[in-house]
């Protein structure tokens, strides 16, 4: 986020999501990081970020598992039905 910028033009919580759905065979920490940047124009944080993983790991929406040196974030399969339609 620029610093100039009061308020992002999406919450990164919805633009985490929208990518995370675009991408069901899962997506690296790093990729996530660069779409974010690229398509939605959102600098953030690790623990910002993480926040944002945690909370919808925790609401059994995504899956996140350690691969190498960074994390692979996947929808949950129990989110498949419902995110489609």
């Amino acid at each position: 986020m620029k610093n100039h910028e009061v308020w992002r033009r999406m919450p990164l919580h919805r633009a985490v999501l929208e990518i995370i759905l675009s991408r069901p065979e899962g997506i690296a920490e790093s990729k996530l990081i660069d779409l974010l940047k690229k398509e939605y124009g959102i600098e953030t944080t690790t623990p910002e970020l993480y926040s944002v993983l945690m909370k919808y790991e925790l609401s059994g929406i995504i899956t996140v598992e350690h691969v190498g040196k960074e994390f692979l974030i996947k929808l949950a399969p129990q989110a498949y039905t419902q995110f489609s339609a």
